[in-house]
């Protein structure tokens, strides 16, 4: 009975304390080029850089799994593609990431979102739901044509979740939100522009043709347009008006720091499979040369903390992530991430880190 309350009196917290996390995800492309930048607007967090493992059995974790006894698992399946991830809430749980064949994935905050339930589906933790997605497709299309046959996305209870901007190699880009029940995608042709932030893509997009920039009657001046609702403003004048000049990279991070610069800054080179990342602790941009990363089964599982004082390329500075180690990450990261001082010290938070060293005994050394 004390533990029911307990429950309910934290699920009540969870749902009137969890903040607006505010994020942008963009696509820089041209016949030369292909960019990924991804602004995490939130607040200063923990967090870690894992290289995740190809040829890797695994399981799907809903969120029964992880805050009760129930342990057993309906989907399995074994990661095809090695990612390179980052994650607030430890392994296998990233915010967003990108696979070695080029599929990148990132959620943003949608207030709307709804949850799409197949009964014949397992339930799935979003950010498992994300890694999963990067274990097993290469390209956009091969996301989208699998979202009703794959697993549920299992969000926190009672709150809201998230929509996703999808890229890959090819320079193909999705949104999929979940509304009414329903996936909702939009693809390249009713994407005019690759740029999503955390409104639904068409609301956006429909307040931006008002400007004259876009041959609307509403004034738009960059240089006075900087409040935090003109990020997607600011930041498609920015995409449009890019004139290739072999610096694809160096724009993609004006285009970040322009339109309010986060806590969590990514820019990928997709053709060049080329990873720059900063954070707002350590401000200094780091690299990642995706082409050396080891990803084969026999390897270790490596991560970086994101705030690491490393500088240049940090191929080197990876290290084996134990389960301890890991433990130290979602201690952090879970109260943080849903913004819960009273998770932190709750019996449920006791059972998940409980449950996820058992479910990662078999993948990440003591």
């Amino acid at each position: 009975m004390k533990t029911l309350f307990l429950r309910s009196l934290l699920l009540i917290s969870l749902t009137t304390s969890i903040s607006t996390s505010a994020c942008s995800a963009f696509l820089l492309k041209g016949k030369d080029y292909c960019v990924i930048g991804f602004n995490e607007n939130w607040k200063t967090m923990p967090g870690m850089i894992v290289v995740n493992k190809r040829n890797v059995q695994k399981r799907n974790i809903s969120w029964e799994n992880l805050t009760t006894d129930n342990l057993n698992s309906k989907k399995e399946w074994n990661s095809k593609y090695g990612s390179v991830t980052f994650n607030l809430l430890g392994y296998d749980f990233p915010c967003y990431g990108v696979n070695e064949k080029g599929l990148f994935l990132v959620e943003l905050y949608l207030e709307e979102t709804t949850k799409v339930f197949n009964p014949k589906q397992s339930n799935m933790f979003w950010a498992q739901w994300i890694q999963y997605q990067l274990d097993n497709y290469k390209t956009v299309k091969e996301v989208v044509d699998h979202l009703n046959d794959g697993p549920n996305i299992d969000w926190w209870p009672n709150a809201a979740g998230s929509h996703f901007f999808v890229t890959d190699a090819k320079g193909n880009t999705a949104t999929i939100a979940l509304l009414d029940g329903k996936y909702k995608v939009l693809t390249d042709k009713e994407m005019p522009m690759p740029l999503l932030c955390n409104n639904q893509y068409r609301k956006d997009f429909q307040s931006a043709q008002k400007l004259d920039f876009l041959g609307g009657n509403e004034k738009f001046d960059f240089a006075q347009q900087g409040k935090w609702e003109d990020r997607y403003n600011r930041a498609y004048y920015m995409l449009q008006n890019y004139q290739y000049d072999q610096k694809p990279i160096a724009y993609a991070w004006n285009i970040l720091n322009s339109i309010h610069a986060g806590e969590w800054q990514t820019v990928i080179d997709v053709k060049n499979m080329n990873l720059t990342f900063r954070s707002d602790l350590k401000k200094e941009v780091k690299t990642i040369d995706l082409r050396k990363l080891d990803f084969s089964k026999n390897s270790k599982v490596k991560f970086l903390d994101i705030h690491t004082s490393q500088l240049g390329e940090v191929n080197k500075d990876f290290q084996t992530l134990t389960l301890d180690k890991n433990n130290e990450y979602v201690e952090k990261g879970f109260p943080i991430g849903y913004d819960n001082k009273e998770f932190g010290t709750s019996e449920i938070f006791v059972k998940l880190k409980e449950n996820i060293r058992k479910f990662f005994q078999s993948v990440l050394p003591d």
